[in-house]
């Protein structure tokens, strides 16, 4: 997501998300991260993986022009998410909401899980209030995240 959303040119076709796939795969499985961060890489950004996250780096990402990809626990009440994790796109960030690109379409923040699949998931607002718990699942300044920039 933030490969497109940094180098839209990078990945063209109706297989580029396929594309991206196979390069990931010659850096080990997609769920690994540095396999992830290699791949973005070999398209042209540098990317960091960090487990520091918090609300003011996403700010600070977004007010350089950045977006920031954060990995959240989606299932579970907000008090108490839990699952192995799910990937979305921060690209804005508000006074009481974060603004999200996730494909998967617009979580439940408040439940868990999701109240639409395959559509509806861009540009949802989340509130800091629901949000941050799902993201720094284990306290303050927990979070995990890719950054991006674009090289050259």
């Amino acid at each position: 997501m933030g490969l497109k959303y940094l180098l839209p040119d990078a990945l063209k076709g109706s297989n580029a998300d396929d594309d991206y796939l196979r390069r990931v795969l010659m850096y080990g499985d997609t769920t690994d991260g540095s396999a992830q961060i290699q791949a973005l890489r070999y398209y042209g950004l540098d990317a960091h993986f960090h487990t520091d996250g918090d609300r003011h780096l996403l700010e600070q990402e977004i007010k350089e022009g950045y977006p920031v990809a954060t990995g959240v626990l989606h299932h579970g009440n907000v008090h108490a998410p839990s699952g192995g994790g799910h990937w979305m796109l921060c690209i804005g960030v508000e006074q009481n909401v974060a603004v999200f690109h996730d494909p998967y379409g617009e979580m439940d923040v408040v439940n868990g899980g999701y109240v639409q699949v395959g559509a509806g998931g861009k540009g949802v607002n989340y509130t800091w209030h629901n949000w941050l718990p799902r993201w720094e699942a284990d306290g303050d300044g927990t979070g995990w995240c890719v950054t991006f920039r674009r090289r050259g």
